[in-house]
């Protein structure tokens, strides 16, 4: 039976925007509503149902995993009826170790060097350096590096060769990764390379 003062549910505060947080840290997502009690909360992730009704309006995940990342809606509801609202963009930052090993690669001098950055999965994606036998390489006339983190050097000399890898910071965590190295050759174009 209804009461003059009963009031459906409603919320106390905007939804949320996109929030990163760290691989392995603890999630609280709250739920702020108010109406006529008692007000039960239920939690979706990705548009699927992860709790059922309960009175409990906190969703917690003690140690965030990458797959926790997705959009979370709140469900209010009391006798008045129900609503959802989006609460937040969850988005977990993680690094994982490079996936590739050492690599070797041969050029004929003159011609141009096209090394790839090994590969690491990140969130966000990470910030990645350039070095050449433990020194950073500053792009100039003869070096370039693409918007894909590609390290391109033009007309080979012999003073090229020796051992490239790079460098990848997860600023979002912190974490930062030194990648297998990239061994450069430049073969003289008069000797016949077998590679």
């Amino acid at each position: 039976m209804l009461r003059a003062q009963d009031i459906a549910p409603y919320f106390k505060t905007e939804a949320g925007c996109a929030q990163t947080h760290l691989e392995g840290n603890r999630l609280v997502l709250t739920c702020l509503a108010e109406g006529s009690w008692p007000l039960e909360f239920k939690w979706i992730r990705n548009s699927t149902d992860i709790t059922k009704y309960t009175p409990e309006y906190r969703y917690t995940i003690t140690s965030l995993k990458r797959e926790d990342a997705g959009v979370y809606q709140c469900a209010v509801r009391n006798r008045m009826g129900a609503l959802i609202q989006t609460r937040a963009d969850v988005r977990v930052a993680y690094m994982d170790n490079f996936a590739e090993l050492e690599q070797r690669k041969t050029v004929s001098q003159g011609r141009a060097a096209v090394l790839n950055p090994p590969a690491v999965t990140s969130y966000p994606r990470p910030q990645v350096t350039w070095f050449r036998d433990g020194i950073k390489i500053i792009p100039n006339h003869r070096v370039a590096i693409t918007l894909d983190n590609q390290l391109v050097v033009l007309g080979t000399a012999a003073a090229d060769a020796g051992r490239y890898y790079v460098e990848a910071v997860n600023e979002r965590n912190g974490e930062n990764k030194t990648s297998p190295s990239i061994y450069l050759s430049v073969a003289d174009p008069g000797i016949k390379s077998d590679r």
